[in-house]
């Protein structure tokens, strides 16, 4: 293990040298929730590690870490958020309820506010040096049965020098069941994110029936017959690898998400030759178990214990980051299956025999 973290640093440390992104997600399989499509990071088989040493010149939007530099960002943002243990603190987290990371530095930048992580366009370019931004996602609950999962829900906002709204993009299950993907949950694979419009709003709290908050960190199966594999029940006949553990800690980021069109916003506002020093990006975060649920954190709501996914923060130290990635010019093509490997035999035999006849 202390290799591969070595080899992670080392790569990192070369990347933000040379400008060059963190990771490279062209052609992997995602899911789209909202605005967003999330890819995985154990699926892909991509290791971004995530130690506080290691991504303390990134950007940190929330982390269980204590103290500089990796709870200190760029002049012009706001500092990390700090999540809760789980253990002895909450097991839910909001920004718009907890403590703003810069109390006394409120108004530090233009658009700065006190229930959201903000930055300015301009610190936030400066960062980003024309790459495509991504937020990475680590998952650190309990491992076993219902522990591992988490309930997840994100709005991201833009706005000018009025304090008008450019875009407003959310990170949301959409009202669909509570569950994996690959078990009927809110999340289409390989979806159109262009297909969905936010409100404005607040999360839907509903049920597991039908809710915006996405779970995060569950074991997936996949069918590696496609390209890229495609998620599906364990208990489907074509699931052929798995279940791929997505609660990998502290150290591991499991998931990396990208909004394309608050990347495309973003690059015509870089672009455009505008005065953006303040302009300004927002994001409201909850994780854990929200109370409007109607449950406290040991109830089955919460816990998971029947349904088999829980929401609560059990274990803590939940990251939120910014980094940047290679993506695709335009949306994949949906999963194509892979030749049989008995197809290829008879094709390759086909070959020969007509090489003979020659």
């Amino acid at each position: 293990m202390k290799y591969k973290y070595l080899i992670s640093a080392l790569g990192l440390a070369f990347s933000l040298n040379t400008q060059a992104s963190l990771v490279d997600l062209s052609g992997q399989g995602y899911v789209t929730y909202g605005d967003f499509n999330s890819y995985s990071l154990p699926i892909a088989g991509l290791d971004v590690a995530s130690p506080p040493g290691i991504i303390k010149d990134l950007i940190v939007v929330a982390t269980g870490s204590n103290g500089g530099p990796v709870t200190t960002n760029f002049a012009g943002m706001d500092n990390a958020y700090a999540t809760p243990s789980g253990v002895s603190g909450s097991n839910y987290f909001d920004t718009s309820q907890a403590s703003d990371p810069d109390p006394d530095e409120i108004s530090s930048f233009f658009g700065d506010q006190e229930t959201t992580w903000d930055t300015s366009l301009a610190a936030l370019q400066s960062f980003l040096n024309g790459e495509d931004m991504v937020f990475f996602f680590n998952n650190n609950n309990l491992n076993g049965a219902n522990l591992q999962s988490l309930a997840a829900w994100a709005q991201v906002e833009v706005r000018d020098a009025m304090g008008d709204r450019l875009g407003i993009f959310d990170f949301t299950n959409n009202g669909g069941a509570y569950a994996l993907v690959s078990e009927g949950g809110g999340g289409t694979f390989a979806g159109d994110p262009t297909a969905y419009t936010s409100t404005g709003s607040g999360p839907l709290i509903g049920d597991n029936a039908g809710t915006d908050y996405v779970l995060a960190g569950g074991p997936i199966c996949i069918d590696t017959d496609t390209t890229p594999p495609t998620p599906v029940s364990c208990s489907n006949p074509d699931s052929d690898e798995g279940p791929i553990n997505h609660n990998l800690g502290a150290d591991d980021a499991a998931y990396a998400v990208v909004a394309p069109e608050l990347n495309m916003l973003l690059k015509d506002l870089f672009d455009s030759g505008a005065d953006i020093s303040d302009y300004t990006m927002s994001i409201e975060l909850h994780l854990g178990c929200d109370p409007l649920f109607g449950g406290s954190a040991n109830d089955e709501i919460c816990t998971g214990e029947l349904s088999g996914f829980g929401k609560n923060i059990n274990n803590g130290y939940e990251q939120l980051f910014i980094g940047t990635g290679i993506l695709d010019p335009s949306t994949p093509p949906p999963p194509t299956p892979m030749p049989n490997p008995s197809i290829l035999f008879l094709m390759a035999t086909g070959i020969l025999l007509l090489r003979r006849r020659k």
